[in-house]
């Protein structure tokens, strides 16, 4: 079923997507198909959605890469990267030294605004269709209006609040900024409205359903520091019934285990360039023994020493590091500290454990965006936030504890509301590592500067947001730049 899905989103990418375009303010013509001709019957509307998907999905070389790594972890206290010709480019995000003309910037908003678009040309034309029942069109509708507002949360944590382009019919597209207010009320009201029509269980791995629909929201809830509707989102996903841990946490990636209960929302991968998992090259360390199917990359995503060293030894998520191997040379090598106890910051994270059918760099693992491990958390802090420790909040976090083999946590240790958001910290940390979290955990948490400041890093309270990109701004005089850009 997976693969029957990103057959389609190849081919819905080269008949749709297929676009240049680096920038949302020009007006292009994208397909041959008139949309109104296009949108006539399910295969046209389906095609259309598949487009959209396929730059949703941020899987495969530089879009994992950039999204899941440069932006969201390198600014850390968990990840760096260190060689190949990669390294020039991952060290302003290391140093807090990034700018607005970072192509990675604006690749992340060319892709999301295809995807809005995408989705805005369904919108547009879909109730011109009658031969359609309305109960397939409001599915589909509400499709559209989940791809929109995913796009919309994934800019917003860039770069905050973003112009709204809610229409492909206007000729206007030298938009505004809305206020933090009109965003956050505009998607949080698309995603409920989605969830309403979305089944609970999708047709295919990696569409939207109900429980996609209420975890983007619950997370949007949560980093926007929304603490009731956060909690009473993620209990609505948790009386759905359909979710659960999975058991081992240690091959919870591999390719064999995808199909869990557990990854609410996913993209999907295969062994295919383009539409594949490229994590785990950059993982692997210099000479490391890999199967001759595989590859092994200069530019090296490693471990501060400082993280490694947090976790308790039983945790089953620590076995996901790598913490020393024999080379190919038959050499000895420790990855965390050197003989004299000095930090080598260089364990690898092999949570991805490697496909072992994988094509070069193109894994097929699946990556998960949101997990149900994460809504429990999402819980336990929103309900910490709005009233302090709480039996619930431990219970919660006790759940993801019993599975990772550490001891339970109990409400007494915790006096303060700041002592258990700092443990929450800590325990997303140990769980999220590797899935592009931390940075907004961290931002959330109000550690983000204070945490960089404290790696030595020249970090600045305006750091909490990335600039727009410039060629955006250069292009619309109405585009308001993030302070301290």
């Amino acid at each position: 079923m997976k693969y029957t899905y990103l057959k389609l989103i190849i081919f819905g990418g080269l008949l749709f997507v297929g676009s240049s375009c680096d920038n949302f303010l020009k007006e292009e013509v994208y397909t041959q198909y008139a949309p109104e001709e296009f949108l006539k019957n399910e295969t046209g509307i389906q095609n259309v959605l598949v487009g959209a998907y396929s730059q949703l999905q941020v899987q495969s070389g530089g879009g994992m890469r950039e999204d899941q790594f440069t932006l969201s972890e390198f600014p850390t206290d968990i990840t760096l990267e260190s060689g190949g010709q990669f390294e020039k480019d991952a060290l302003p995000y290391i140093n807090f030294q990034w700018d607005a003309s970072s192509p990675f910037l604006l690749s992340i908003w060319a892709r999301m605004y295809r995807a809005i678009r995408n989705a805005n040309v369904l919108l547009d034309n879909i109730d011109n269709i009658t031969s359609i029942s309305p109960a397939k069109l409001d599915l589909y509708k509400s499709e559209a209006r989940f791809i929109r507002a995913e796009a919309y949360t994934h800019l917003h944590r860039y770069f905050g609040a973003v112009p709204l382009l809610l229409t492909t019919k206007t000729t206007d597209f030298q938009l505004t900024r809305p206020n933090d207010t009109e965003f956050n009320e505009f998607v949080a009201k698309e995603l409920s409205e989605a969830a309403k029509f979305l089944p609970v269980k999708a047709n295919a791995r990696g569409k939207a359903d109900k429980g996609t629909a209420l975890a983007v929201l619950c997370k949007f809830y949560l980093n926007t520091k929304q603490w009731q509707k956060s909690a009473d989102a993620a209990q609505e996903i948790i009386a759905l019934g359909k979710y659960q841990l999975f058991p081992s946490i240690e091959t919870l990636f591999s390719v064999d285990n995808e199909n869990n209960n557990e990854f609410i929302f996913v993209y999907p991968c295969v062994a295919q360039a383009g539409y594949s998992n490229t994590y785990m090259p950059h993982a692997f360390p210099p000479n490391y023994p890999i199967q001759t199917n595989w590859i092994n990359y200069g530019a090296q995503f490693r471990t501060y020493t400082s993280f490694i060293k947090s976790f308790d030894p039983n945790d089953r998520r620590f076995k996901m590091m790598l913490l020393e191997y024999t080379d190919t040379k038959g050499a000895k090598l420790k990855l965390v500290e050197d003989a004299n106890g000095k930090p080598l910051d260089n364990a690898r994270s092999f949570k991805y454990i490697p496909d072992p059918n994988a094509v070069s760099e193109n894994n097929g693992n699946d990556i998960p965006v949101i997990r149900y491990a994460d809504i429990l958390l999402s819980r336990a802090e929103a309900l910490n936030e709005i009233s302090g420790p709480n039996q619930i909040s431990i219970d919660l976090i006790n759940q993801i504890r019993k599975r990772a083999n550490v001891p339970n946590i109990t409400l007494s240790s915790f006096p303060t509301k700041e002592a258990l958001r700092e443990h929450l910290l800590k325990e997303r940390a140990w769980e999220f590592f590797t899935e592009g979290k931390r940075r907004e955990d961290l931002i959330r948490m109000g550690r983000f500067i204070s945490s960089a400041l404290e790696r030595g890093k020249n970090a600045k309270p305006f750091h909490v947001l990335y600039p727009l990109p410039q060629a955006e701004i250069d292009a619309n005089p109405n585009l308001k730049q993030n302070d301290g850009y």
